[in-house]
């Protein structure tokens, strides 16, 4: 069995600041007051000082290296574990000096929150906007900015509440919610786990108690409620058994749970959850190491994102990122370079778009400490979350063959650019003399568009052919637009370019619209692999009347049917930029339908759209699903 390490319920906050504004300090002086200190030890650094000559310093408790102590400078990350009220937290000291960069972003790159410390004598410096900055750019999104060094300004609440009011604006122009700005006196003690006489002008709680609750409130809203994902570390097989090993890092998963692995595409079922030295479990949570047992046994390797069927992660070979530039070394654009999200790492290329800030003019030369978006495009298809930050898979580190040299975080918004043609202002639309509530109401019927999503293989066209048979034998209007068929004619200059993808995708939904405001129900069935492309047509045909329906396949089943025989091509080499092959897909988030065709036959899919266009008032509820079809398992 492998060994693992269970801390789900740590709270992992990092620590920033300018050099000497007091992060070694405030450190010292929890593990002192947490009880962490062993006595012998706190009389052994009260002689140090002493025999220097120097006031009392909690810091001096865990700066390990001669250097520091020496220098007056945190040079490595110091992590501080620690209990307070019965909660464990992991404070993560990152250094503020400037040489020490490369040092902070590891620090903050696994954090989950951060705590930015500010001398309120020296007040805002270049460092203090720095590390908010970069802070952003590692995925951190919440801070606890905590003023420092109260007693040399003899407690002065308006000089607080000013630089409070600064540093709460500095933080949201970086995009960082401030949870809260906090008064303190590190060297003395004041104000972190009890309240100070000295600041009875502050109404809310010392640091350490507010710490707990923001943990306690966090707990709260994300227990159950997050996508499940774990990181795959490694697989391994005893007595005829394979362990998928590896971490939780959000969300839950139990026994029974169908899986998908990203970016296989690959499914099986959770048949057991190992944990050492407990032994089996019926359920996992975030934080823990387990290994899950598989009803199937499939081949996957280390840097697979585990999630559940219903919501997996994003899968591209190219990247929008903004990145902090750590290497001593300038970028160089002819460099290959490592890309590492989660364990997984994939060769990729680095093309370096624009600095933030009125310059626009693209760069191509980076320095240690810049920060800028880049472009990545990998040598294979990568897993990874846009939005969910919880899980880390929206962090990144861009490696060269001998040291880490840029880490930061997925952009919110995809980086390929969708450029939507615009009519000549000459052109004026024609209304025609009868509305679309006139057809419906001939018709006996709404109109409706129903948007089938899914690989090649995964039976997109059976399931829409199914469907025109059935309606129109049951006395409805409707139409099937094909993708492939389009392709034949209107779209025939289109090939298979991320760009050629988006201009198919915009002729089908315009193509939609004209037959919906006709009121026929019209089914399009199309690969559409990209999310963005999806919600434009959507904005195309309207909200109400586009239906995403997600028809889900394992990408195995797909290349077992390969019904049109492209999957073979891609392994001779007759086929490039196949979708789930050398081209991504991005599954819907939210569908209003998903469809397991592995699993269900036609005329069950049927039946479950039909029962859609019920719910939605489309067709009539007395509709009875009767011979839907020819074939009751149609090739797909």
């Amino acid at each position: 069995m492998v060994e693992v390490y269970s801390e789900p319920d740590v709270k992992k906050i990092v620590v920033v600041g300018h050099v000497d504004h007091g992060k070694s300090t405030l450190l010292g002086r929890i593990l002192l007051d947490t009880g962490k200190i062993p006595a012998d030890k706190v009389e052994h650094v009260r002689k140090t000082c002493e025999e220097k000559r120097v006031p009392f310093e909690p810091a001096f408790f865990f700066d390990a290296l001669q250097e520091e102590q020496e220098q007056g400078i945190s040079i490595d990350t110091t992590r501080v574990n620690f209990e307070f009220d019965g909660h464990r937290f992991l404070l993560i000291d990152a250094p503020g000096h400037i040489e020490f960069l490369k040092n902070m972003t590891s620090g903050a790159s696994e954090a989950q929150q951060g705590i930015v410390m500010v001398d309120c004598v020296e007040g805002i410096r270049a460092q203090t906007s720095r590390h908010l900055k970069v802070l952003s750019i590692l995925g951190i999104r919440e801070v606890i900015i905590v003023v420092n060094k109260l007693d040399k300004i003899g407690y002065d609440e308006s000089v607080f509440n000013k630089l409070a009011a600064d540093l709460a604006d500095l933080a949201d122009g970086e995009g960082l919610k401030c949870l809260k700005v906090v008064p303190i006196s590190a060297l003395l003690g004041e104000n972190i786990t009890k309240p100070s006489e000295n600041m009875s002008w502050y109404n809310g709680l010392p640091l350490l108690p507010f710490i707990l609750k923001v943990k306690e409130e966090t707990l709260d809203f994300t227990t159950g409620s997050e996508p499940f994902r774990m990181v795959l570390q490694d697989v391994y097989k005893f007595n005829d058994k394979r362990y998928f090993a590896g971490r939780v890092m959000s969300g839950e998963i139990a026994v029974g749970t169908e899986v998908f692995f990203s970016p296989s595409g690959k499914v099986s079922t959770v048949s057991s959850i190992e944990t050492f030295p407990q032994g089996a479990r019926q359920k996992a949570f975030k934080g823990e190491s387990i290994s899950l047992c598989l009803s199937e046994q499939i081949f996957v390797e280390r840097g697979e994102v585990v999630s559940s069927t219903k919501e997996v992660p994003e899968v591209e070979t190219e990247l929008s990122a903004r990145v902090v530039w750590l290497a001593a070394e300038p970028f160089n654009p002819d460099n290959e370079y490592l890309l590492k999200i989660g364990t997984n790492e994939v060769k990729c290329r680095v093309e370096v778009v624009t600095k933030p800030g009125a310059n626009k003019a693209p760069v191509t030369v980076l320095n240690n400490g810049d920060i800028t978006d880049v472009k990545i495009t990998a040598e294979r298809q990568i897993a990874f979350d846009r939005t969910l930050a919880s899980a880390n898979l929206n962090k990144l580190v861009i490696c060269s063959k001998y040291e880490t040299v840029a880490a930061g975080v997925v952009n919110l918004k995809s980086g390929r650019k969708v450029e939507t043609p615009v009519a000549d202002p000459n052109v004026v639309w024609e209304q025609g003399y009868v509305e679309r509530a006139q057809r419906e109401e001939q018709n006996g019927h709404k109109g409706a568009v129903l948007w089938l999503t899914g690989l090649s293989g995964a039976g997109k066209s059976t399931l829409a052919k199914s469907l025109e048979n059935y309606l129109f034998n049951s006395g409805y209007k409707v139409v099937v637009l094909d993708g492939d068929n389009l392709r034949t004619g209107l779209n025939a200059d289109l090939g298979f370019s991320p760009e050629d993808r988006t201009e198919n995708i915009r002729r089908i939904s315009h193509l939609a619209k004209v037959f919906l405001d006709t009121g026929f129900i019209t089914v399009v069935a199309a690969i559409s692999p990209f999310q963005q492309d999806r919600e434009q047509a959507r904005k195309t045909i309207g909200d109400a009347d586009f239906n995403e329906i997600f028809m889900f396949c394992p990408l195995e089943v797909c290349k077992s049917r390969d019904p049109k025989g492209l999957y073979k091509k891609v392994t001779t080499g007759q086929v490039s930029n196949l979708t789930g092959m050398s081209s991504p897909y991005q599954p819907p988030a939210n569908p209003a339908l998903r469809l397991d065709s592995s699993k269900m036959t036609t005329r069950e899919e049927v039946t479950a759209v039909i029962d859609l266009l019920v719910e939605n008032g489309i067709v009539k509820g007395d509709v009875k699903v009767a011979a839907i079809a020819p074939q009751e398992a149609p090739v797909r």
